[in-house]
Order: C-alpha cells, then sequence, then structure tokens
C-alpha cells in the first residue's frame, strides 16, 4: 500500500509540472501558491530563481503549534499501537513487504526457469526417444539374421542331413536287417558261414518228424500187446497161429526182398544220375570258365577304349562339375580360383571396414549425445546451485535483519531505571 500511494502521490506531481503549476509544499504539506505579480512596485520574476523556490518557516500561532503537535503525537501513537498490536511483527520483527517483493521475485524466477527446464526436458526426451527407435531398430536386425540363421541350420545343417549320420543313428541296429535269414538267403554265397553258435533253423521239421516216429512207435507196440492177448486167449490154436506168424514171416521177407532189389535200382538209377550230374557240372564248369574269360576279355577292351579311365571324357556339363568324370583342375583354372578368393577377401575386408566406420558413426553420435547430455545436466545443476547460494545469501541477510530488529525492539520495549525515577518520590506533598 505505500508503494502505491507513492507512485499516485508522484503522478499527480509530474501532471502539476506538465500543466505549468509553480506550486510548493511546505514543511505541514500544505500547497502554496507560487509568487505571482508585483510587490511594493517590483516584478517577482525579475529575482533570482534560488529567492522564488525559496521556501520560507511558515509562521505559526501558539494554539496552531500546540494542535500540530498533538496531530504529530496522535500520529506516533497510532503508528506504535500498529507495531505492538501486531503480534507477528513485535515478536519475529519480520518485513512482511520486503519478504512478499522476495516471494513475487522468486515466483517470477521460477517460472522463467519452468519454460527453459521444459525445454530442456523435452530436448531430453526427443533425444532419449531416438536413442530407443536406433536401438530397437538395431535389435530387430540382430534378431532377425539371428532368426534367419537358426532356419538355415535346422534346415539344411541338421544331424540326420550328415553324411557319417548311418554310424551315429541310434536305430540303425532296428532298422538293419539280420546277417542271415534263412539257407537260401541271396546275399550268402559260398565262402559265406551258413550257419552259427547256436543256430538250429530246422528245429521245427525235426520236433514234427520226432513226433510222428513216437506215434509210430506206440501204435506199433499197441499191435504187438494186441497179438500176445489174443495168443494167450487162444490156447489151441498154435497151429494156426504159427502157420500165421509163418505167413506173415514170409510176406515179410518177400517185402524185404522187394524192397532191397527197388534199393539196388534206386542206387543203380542214383549212380547214372550221379554220373550225369557230373557231366553236365564239369561243362558248366567249362562254360563258367569260358564265360569268365569272355567277361575279362570285355573288360579289358572296355578299360582300353573307356573315356573315364583314359581321361578323355568332358568333366563339366552346364556350368557345373560332374564329379566322377573330374579329374581335378588345371594350373589356369587354379589360378582362376585364387584370384576369385583374393577378390573375395577383399569384398570381405571392405564389407568390414564399412561395418566398423558404421559402428564408429554410431558410438561418434551415442558419445556426442552423451556429452550432450551430461553438459546440460551440470549446467542445470550450477543453476539449482546458483539458486541455492543466492536464497541462502538472502536467508543470512534476512536473518541479520532480523536480530538487528529484536536488538531495536528489545532495546525499545525494555524499562530502563534511573536515579532521576526513584529521586522524584517525596519531594512533594499532597
Amino acid at each position: 500500500m505505500a508503494n502505491v500511494e507513492y507512485e499516485r502521490t508522484l503522478d499527480e506531481t509530474l501532471q502539476r509540472d506538465e500543466e505549468g503549476d509553480d506550486g510548493y509544499y511546505n514543511q505541514d504539506q500544505m500547497y502554496t501558491g507560487a509568487l505571482v505579480g508585483t510587490h511594493a512596485g517590483e516584478d517577482f520574476a525579475t529575482l533570482p530563481a534560488g529567492i522564488l523556490n525559496a521556501r520560507p518557516k511558515e509562521r505559526l500561532t501558539d494554539e496552531e503549534k500546540l494542535a500540530n503537535d498533538c496531530m504529530r503525537r496522535r500520529q506516533s501513537d497510532l503508528e506504535r499501537r500498529a507495531r505492538i498490536f501486531d503480534a507477528k511483527r513485535r515478536m519475529i520483527g519480520v518485513d512482511k513487504e520486503a519478504l512478499d517483493a522476495q516471494v513475487a521475485e522468486k515466483e517470477a524466477v521460477k517460472m522463467k526457469n519452468k519454460g527453459s527446464g521444459n525445454k530442456a526436458d523435452r530436448d531430453m526426451l526427443m533425444i532419449d526417444k531416438e536413442l530407443k527407435l536406433v536401438e530397437c531398430e538395431k535389435q530387430r536386425q540382430r534378431r532377425e539374421h539371428e532368426t534367419s540363421c537358426k532356419e538355415y541350420s535346422l534346415q539344411n545343417l541338421n544331424f540326420q542331413s550328415r553324411r557319417e549320420y548311418d554310424l551315429n543313428d541310434p536305430l540303425y541296429i532296428r532298422k538293419g536287417v539280420p546277417a542271415r535269414v534263412g539257407d537260401d538267403d541271396s546275399r550268402c554265397g559260398a565262402s559265406s558261414m551258413q550257419k552259427f553258435s547256436g543256430e538250429d533253423l530246422m528245429k521245427a521239421e525235426r520236433v514234427r518228424q520226432q513226433r510222428a516216429e513216437m506215434v509210430s512207435f506206440i501204435q506199433q507196440q499197441k499191435y504187438e500187446k494186441e497179438m500176445l492177448a489174443r495168443r494167450d486167449n487162444v490156447g489151441g490154436d498154435a497151429q494156426a497161429h504159427s502157420k500165421q506168424v509163418e505167413e506173415i514171416t514170409a510176406l515179410r521177407n518177400e517185402i524185404e526182398a522187394n524192397e532191397v532189389s527197388l534199393r539196388k535200382e534206386l542206387q543203380t538209377k542214383q549212380h547214372a544220375e550221379n554220373i550225369y550230374q557230373g557231366a553236365e557240372n564239369a561243362e558248366r564248369r567249362n562254360g563258367l570258365v569260358r564265360e569268365t574269360m569272355q567277361a575279362n576279355s570285355k573288360e579289358l577292351n572296355f578299360h582300353a577304349g573307356d573315356k573315364f579311365l583314359n581321361e578323355s571324357c568332358p568333366s563339366h556339363f552346364n556350368n557345373r562339375v560332374i564329379r566322377d568324370a573330374f579329374k581335378g583342375s588345371s594350373r589356369d583354372e587354379r589360378i582362376q580360383v585364387a584370384g576369385q578368393q583374393r577378390q573375395q577377401c577383399m569384398e570381405k575386408e571392405m564389407t568390414k571396414a564399412m561395418e566398423d566406420h558404421d559402428d564408429k558413426c554410431y558410438s561418434n553420435a551415442v558419445e556426442g549425445t552423451r556429452k550432450q547430455l551430461v553438459a546440460m545436466e551440470r549446467d542445470k545443476c550450477r543453476r539449482k546451485r546458483e539458486m541455492k547460494e543466492q536464497i541462502s545469501q538472502d536467508n543470512q541477510q534476512m536473518k541479520a535483519e532480523q536480530t538487528a530488529n529484536v536488538k531495536h525492539l528489545t532495546k525499545l520495549y525494555k524499562n530502563e531505571f534511573s536515579p532521576e525515577f526513584f529521586e522524584q518520590f517525596g519531594n512533594g506533598c499532597r
């Protein structure tokens, strides 16, 4: 309020100066017009400027002096009452107007720094966002590369596609066939073993024949027992029985003779068959010898005219190597391949150099961004430190002012007893 009244008074004074008013204020702030006109035939305009602007002391009567003195005391009493009844100002002694001005100044500084701080934060957010996008793109490319490598490995470089997989196949024995499945196995030649230890391929047939033979023995024993039982029961028919036995024996001898003759005939036929078979085998062996000689001659002729053995057949077809006809590259081809390999090495080195350059550029960009962020953070810390130092200085100044104000108030409101205070007692009577 004091600042507003002071500005209002200043504006009124400037306005009067612009209007040409030459008035002035006396000691009691009462306006008095400029000296205009003449006095005793003398023109006041001819007087010096110091005399025209002089302010002589006003001549007051005793009553006016007493009234002015009363008004001054009343005004000082009102100011003193305002100070006394304001408990906060009386006890603490803080200048609230100065504090309000400081608060307003700090708010203005805070709003100013808020705009610049928001801009710095936005810049940091944009830089962080760009860095995150670059990192996400790099991770995506790396993930795609790893995925393609993994898919290619699963499709073309798996364990089953190896050349030596049959040596490492855990089910190789289960998938295979036995070394021998019978006497008629085509894989077993003349020099192959036909029977292994513990093998019995004719067990089923032998068991069947043994069972049939056992049945025949049992039936024969039953028949003989029945015949003996009949002989014992007849008794008187011994001659008939003997005659029957003789007939049976004669029949049996006849049958055995027939069997002997038949056996001799069969042996004769077998001998003739063996001779014929021997001749046939000899002829077959001779035929095999002739076929072997013809095959050997044919093989020698084939070796003599084969393009592969003579290295005269083409080794490439449709720009691709025929593996069974290729006998090795020539010197020119090896030189050409060496040149291609050197070219590939140079291309690989160039590619690696470009990748290193890209990595260095990326690292420089990241390092520059990091330095910029560090510089911005340091500048922000410096501003905060300056602000804290300014606040500390203001607080110290306020503390000093408060201490001086407290000392002044303590001295002002402290009652000091002087000897004159005690001397005024007992000097008169009622």
